[in-house]
């Protein structure tokens, strides 16, 4: 019996010393694997623009397709500049402004694959118009002249999306009265009490106001004007250093972004959402990362091409737009700007 015993003992000890074995040699593997990746830093701020990095970094995306990625998040976008063009990260998120632009020539940065784009039906900035421009029979773009817009950030995306506006409904310079303000609560404040007669403002900033009871009336900017609203970029130095990490890093973005446009870019035929595959658990991701609830995020989520293509023509528009004011040199063509081989490598190979 104690014989038995024995020999069920020392089997116990082979099963064990076995599976400790095989445990061992799995996180030797595990760590060998990765330590294999390829580090990646990337430069976001806490904003719903980054929606489909933030579902490719979930889902693991980078990992599978050999990066060990690492968000650093920024208080702000020209934080990220710098910090690209220091070297500190590889690859920065930014909107397309004024000061990215003359940034981006002078730190001979790429812009490699899209985010967010102001798109119909999708806006992403808005003219509220206040109750006494509205009672005027003001509806419409062409009805911008000789009219009080208020407008925080003069090198701002939002500025030039009022230029496609004016335009488009050939506005002479000067017909448009702007008043610069600080902020965009500023703007809101001078739309109450009449200081001026149209605010621009973001579109969720424009919704909230409106929800609040306060009389105005919503124009979307994208219903008559397009724009790539913001973008991923890097140094022409950290691509020509390590082009396989751009390559591998848009690629695995572009599935994120993929993912992105099947669970919140669709519609039925009266413009309403038909929520896609996991659209509640993205949801709660973009919000969290954005620091917002689900509910106030939903209607406000932006276009994202679904494999990341650059607007390289409106690009190449705002470009000439930001020259034409001086904030930008003149010399700087959108080829300098632009580095589309990525996605359509990327696309070819998805």
């Amino acid at each position: 019996m104690i014989a038995v015993q024995n020999q069920e003992k020392t089997r116990r000890r082979g099963i064990f010393a076995g599976l400790l074995a095989a445990l061992c040699a799995s996180a030797m593997f595990a760590g060998a694997e990765a330590a294999d990746l390829m580090p990646v830093r990337i430069g976001v701020t806490h904003d719903a623009r980054s929606g489909p990095l933030f579902v490719a970094e979930a889902n693991g995306y980078f990992d599978k397709h050999g990066l060990k990625a690492e968000l650093d998040f920024f208080d702000d976008d020209a934080a990220i500049a710098d910090a690209v063009a220091s070297g500190r990260i590889e690859i920065g998120v930014s909107d397309l402004t004024a000061p990215f632009f003359a940034a981006a020539v002078q730190n001979h940065f790429k812009l490699i694959a899209a985010e967010s784009s102001d798109q119909t039906g999708f806006p992403i900035t808005a003219l509220l118009v206040g109750k006494a421009a509205y009672d005027a029979g003001f509806r419409t773009g062409a009805d911008l002249a000789h009219k009080r817009v208020g407008m925080s950030g003069e090198g701002s995306g939002q500025r030039y999306a009022l230029a496609e506006i004016e335009a488009r409904y050939k506005l002479a310079p000067g017909d448009v009265d702007l008043v610069w303000l600080p902020t965009p609560d500023r703007e809101l404040a001078e739309l109450s009490s009449g200081g001026i007669d149209v605010a621009i403002l973001p579109y969720p900033v424009a919704q909230q106001f409106q929800a609040a009871g306060r009389d105005s009336f919503i124009i979307r900017l994208s219903d008559f004007a397009q724009r790539q609203q913001s973008a991923l970029f890097a140094s022409t130095r950290t691509i020509a250093a390590d082009r396989p990490l751009i390559e591998k890093f848009v690629r695995a973005y572009q599935r994120g972004a993929t993912d992105y446009s099947q669970a919140f870019l669709e519609r039925d035929d009266g413009g309403d959402i038909l929520p896609g595959p996991r659209h509640d658990e993205y949801l709660a991701l973009i919000a969290r990362q954005a620091g917002t609830v689900p509910d106030h995020l939903q209607p406000s989520l932006p276009y994202c091409d679904r494999l990341a293509r650059l607007d390289a023509a409106d690009i190449g528009d705002q470009l000439k737009f930001w020259q034409g004011a001086g904030k930008v040199a003149k010399e700087a063509t959108a080829a300098d700007l632009l580095d589309l081989s990525f996605v359509a490598e990327s696309a070819k190979q998805n």
